[in-house]
C-alpha cells in the first residue's frame, strides 16, 4: 500500500482536483484506491458521488478509539475508488488532538496500520502545515506530492513545503520523501506560462514533473458530474494531462522498487 500526500500550503493550487483525478487515473488501471479527505472543506468529499454511506467520518476514527478506521470507509459511484469523508467535523478532531497528551501526532499512523489492502492511498490536505491533522498526514503518509500554479507566490512558496518534508523526516517520520512537483492550471499561451514550461525541469531537476496540467473548462465541470474527469470526458486535454501525470508518477514508484 503506497501513501501520497497532496500538499501545499498555498490554497487554490488543484490538490483537490489532482487527488481525485489521479485517484481515477489509477483505478483506470485497475488499483483500488482510497482518497482520505483531511481537510475541514470537505471538497474531495464533495466532489465525488458516494454510493453507500457511513455515518462516520475521519474526525469519528480519529476521536473515537472504538472506531474501526475500516468502518467509516465509503463506496463512490467509481468502483475500485473509496473515500474516507472528510469536512467541518474534522474541526472537533483537531480539537481532540491538540487535547491528548501522547501520541497526538501518530493518530492517523495507527488508524491506517489498521485498513483493509488498498494498492494507493491519496490523502487531500489543508493548506495549514503547521495544523496538526497535517502533521499527522506528514506522520502517516510515504511521500507528498505538490502542486503549484504558475504564479510568484506559489513558485516561491514549494520552497517550504519541502523545508517542512525535510523537518518531518528529520523528526518524525526518515521515511518520507517528496515525490515531486507539478504545475496546474497552466495556460500554454501565456509567456510567463510558457517560460516556466521551459524553466522549471531546470530548476528542480530531481523533483519537477515533465508533465503539467493546462487549464481546461472540462477540468472544472467533472467536479459537478461528481466523478473523476477520466469518467467524464477521457477524451479532454485535462484527462490527458492527467494520465501522463499518473504514468509519469507511476514511473518513479517503479524506479524506487516501490511497484
Amino acid at each position: 500500500m503506497i501513501k501520497i500526500a497532496l500538499m501545499n500550503q498555498k490554497g487554490g493550487t488543484g490538490k483537490t482536483t489532482s487527488v481525485i483525478n489521479i485517484g481515477g487515473e489509477l483505478v483506470r488501471k485497475g488499483k483500488k484506491v482510497l482518497i482520505i479527505d483531511m481537510d475541514t472543506q470537505g471538497n474531495a468529499t464533495s466532489n465525488i458521488k458516494i454510493i453507500s454511506n457511513s455515518n462516520k467520518n475521519m474526525a469519528d476514527a480519529i476521536i473515537n478509539s472504538n472506531v474501526n478506521i475500516n468502518d467509516v470507509i465509503c463506496h463512490t459511484i467509481i468502483d475500485g475508488l473509496d473515500i474516507i469523508q472528510g469536512g467541518t467535523l474534522l474541526g472537533n478532531a483537531f480539537v481532540a488532538l491538540q487535547k491528548m497528551m501522547m501520541g497526538r501526532e501518530t493518530v492517523l499512523k495507527r488508524l491506517i496500520n489498521k485498513l483493509d489492502i488498498y494498492d494507493f492511498v491519496l490523502f487531500d490536505c489543508s493548506p495549514s502545515l503547521e495544523s496538526i491533522l497535517n502533521i499527522n498526514v506528514l506522520v502517516a503518509t510515504d511521500y507528498v506530492l505538490i502542486p503549484i500554479r504558475v504564479d510568484k507566490n506559489s513558485i516561491e512558496g514549494y520552497g517550504t513545503m519541502l523545508e517542512t518534508i525535510k523537518d518531518a523526516r528529520e523528526m518524525v517520520n526518515p521515511d518520507l520523501k517528496a515525490l515531486g512537483i507539478f504545475m496546474t492550471a497552466v495556460e500554454t499561451g501565456s509567456s510567463l506560462d510558457k517560460e516556466m514550461i521551459n524553466e522549471f525541469p531546470k530548476m528542480l531537476p530531481d523533483l519537477a514533473f515533465k508533465t503539467y496540467i493546462r487549464k481546461n473548462i472540462e477540468v472544472r465541470k467533472a467536479p459537478l458530474t461528481l466523478q473523476p474527469l477520466c469518467f467524464y470526458n477521457s477524451k479532454c486535454a485535462g484527462s490527458q494531462d492527467y494520465l501522463d501525470l499518473t504514468n509519469e508518477i507511476l514511473e518513479r514508484l517503479k524506479a524506487e522498487g516501490k511497484l
